[in-house]
C-alpha cells in the first residue's frame, strides 16, 4: 500500500479536518489505510527492552503524505554468553529479510524469552501511514525461522486508551483490536448510543465525519483512536558452544510522499532541508540527478515521489560484544529510482541493489532510506 502514488479504490473519503482547507474542496482523497497516528517508544515487559514503535514524521505534505513506522529486530534478555556471530540484513519496499547467526559461548544451554515489538498503531484522522497488509493481528507479515523450521509465536495485544487498558472492554463488544481498519469502523457503528457515548468519554473514539460516495453529504461516524500495543514473542534455546541460526521476514512500512522538498525552489530555505540532508545523507550526485531531471522533463519542480523506510539498527547491544559480521542489502526496486542512506563503505552490486559490509560492527544509528521515484511526465 503506497500511499505517494494515491493507488486508492475508494477516493471520495474527505475528512472533516480536510474539508474545512479550501485547498481540498471537491478533492478525491485516499480512504484512511488501517492505522493512524503518532506512537512513541514503549516497554512490553520488564524482559523485553525498548520496542520499536517509533513513528517517523512526515515531510509536510499534509494528505499527500504517509508516515513510515520504524521496525527493526529482535529483542531479548541480557545474556553476556550469548554473541551475534553475524547479521545478514536485505531491505526493500516489499520485504525486509534478517539472517542472525548466534553462539552460546558458555558452558550450559540458555533459554530466553524473545521478542519482535511492533509499532504502536494509533487510530486519528489527521494522520495518514502505511500499514503494509490487512491482517489484524499480524499487519507487518512477520514470520520466524529457528535453524530452518518455522516457529510457533505468542502474540501479546493491549489496547491502550488514555493511559489506560481497555484490551477486555474491547475484546467482550467483539470490537477487531486494529484502531482503522474497516472491520473497525463497522463495529463501532453497531454500538448502542449508550456504548458509543462511553467510547468517547474514554478516549477510545472520535466523531469523523466522511462519505465513500461522489457529491454526497457527510455522515457521522465513530472512529477508533486507541493505541495497539502488540509483540510477537517466543522462547529460544540457545545449546552451549553451537550456532543457532534464526530467520525472520516481514513487510516493511512503507512512508510516501507525492512530491519532494528536495531540489525544488528554494528547498535549502525549507525548515526541513538541513534534517532531510542530514538523516539520509543526501548527496550532490542525487541533487544532481533530481537538477538534471526537471531539466529533461522541462519542469519547475523536483519530477519525483517519496518512498522512506526506517529500520533500527541501534538495539542496545544485549549480546555479548559487537556483531562479528554485518552484511546490508538495500534494494531500490527499480533502476530508475534515486536512493540514499547514511553508510559508510556503500558498493553497488546490481542494477538496484546496494550493500555494505562490517565486521565487528556496533550500530551507532538506525537506517533511513529515502527512495525518490520518477513522476509520470
Amino acid at each position: 500500500m503506497f500511499l505517494d502514488r494515491l493507488e486508492c479504490v475508494r477516493l471520495w473519503r474527505i475528512a472533516r479536518s480536510d474539508r474545512k482547507s479550501p485547498s481540498f474542496r471537491g478533492v478525491r482523497a485516499c480512504p484512511r489505510p488501517l492505522g493512524l497516528a503518532t506512537s512513541l517508544r514503549h516497554a512490553f515487559t520488564a524482559i523485553v527492552l525498548v520496542g520499536l514503535s517509533v513513528l517517523v514524521p512526515t515531510t509536510g505534505y499534509a494528505n499527500d503524505s504517509s508516515a513510515e513506522y520504524a521496525t527493526g529486530g529482535l529483542r531479548f534478555t541480557v545474556e553476556a554468553d550469548i554473541a551475534m556471530q553475524s547479521e545478514d540484513l536485505f531491505v526493500s519496499t516489499s520485504e525486509v529479510r534478517v539472517s542472525y547467526v548466534f553462539v552460546n559461548r558458555g558452558k550450559a544451554d540458555k533459554t530466553v524469552l524473545i521478542a519482535f515489538p511492533m509499532p504502536d498503531i494509533t487510530g486519528s484522522f489527521d494522520f495518514t501511514n502505511a500499514v503494509p497488509t490487512e491482517n489484524q493481528d499480524n499487519p507487518f507479515d512477520f514470520h520466524v525461522k529457528a535453524d530452518g523450521q518455522p516457529l510457533a509465536l505468542a502474540l501479546d495485544q493491549h489496547i491502550i486508551a488514555n493511559g489506560v487498558d481497555q484490551t477486555e472492554r474491547l475484546r467482550k463488544a467483539h470490537i477487531p483490536l486494529m484502531p482503522a481498519a474497516n472491520e473497525t469502523g463497522k463495529a463501532l457503528d453497531r454500538l448502542s448510543a449508550a456504548d458509543k457515548a462511553e467510547y468517547l468519554k474514554l478516549g477510545l473514539a472520535m466523531i469523523d465525519e466522511y462519505t465513500d460516495k461522489p457529491n454526497a453529504p457527510m455522515e457521522k461516524h465513530l472512529i477508533g483512536v486507541w493505541t495497539l500495543r502488540a509483540a510477537f514473542t517466543w522462547r529460544q534455546t540457545f545449546p552451549a558452544g553451537r550456532e543457532v541460526r534464526l530467520e525472520q521476514t516481514y513487510k516493511p512500512s512503507v512512508g510516501g510522499s507525492v512530491g519532494t522538498l528536495i531540489g525544488g525552489k528554494d528547498w535549502r530555505k525549507n525548515a526541513e532541508s538541513a534534517a532531510y540532508l542530514g538523516k539520509y545523507c543526501i548527496d550532490s550526485n542525487v541533487i544532481a540527478s533530481v537538477t538534471r531531471a526537471m531539466e529533461r522533463k522541462k519542469v519547475d519542480y523536483p519530477p519525483f515521489s517519496e518512498q522512506r523506510i526506517s529500520y533500527i539498527l541501534k538495539t542496545g547491544a544485549n549480546w555479548a560484544g559487537p556483531i562479528g559480521s554485518f552484511h546490508l542489502v538495500v534494494d531500490k526496486g527499480e533502476a530508475d529510482k534515486l536512493v540514499s542512506f547514511c553508510a559508510d563503505g556503500v558498493t553497488k552490486i546490481g542494477p538496484t541493489q546496494f550493500e555494505v559490509r562490517k565486521t565487528n560492527f556496533t550500530p551507532k544509528q538506525d537506517l533511513d532510506i529515502l527512495l525518490l521515484v520518477p513522476t509520470a511526465p
